[in-house]
């Protein structure tokens, strides 16, 4: 459905993957605020991204690969 545009739908995304993201986010981006900043970036990159996702892995390691690449960014 958060594919599809639906907003709520990807908002529970964010509630159900948001504090996993962060954890190993934590594990590479020492500073407590930077890792709130990375991991809401990766949530916007993904959200802009969602046309793209084509499900041939699941959404969290599609969404763990978004999160690796703006934390080296």
């Amino acid at each position: 459905r958060a594919q599809r545009g639906d907003k709520r739908a990807f908002e529970l995304l964010v509630l159900k993957y948001q504090r996993k993201l962060a954890r190993l986010l934590s594990r590479l981006v020492r500073d407590a605020g930077e890792v709130e900043d990375v991991t809401q970036e990766a949530f916007i990159k993904a959200y802009r991204a969602l046309p793209s996702f084509r499900g041939e892995s699941a959404f969290y390691t599609w969404l763990y690969r978004i999160a690796i690449n703006t934390a080296k960014n």
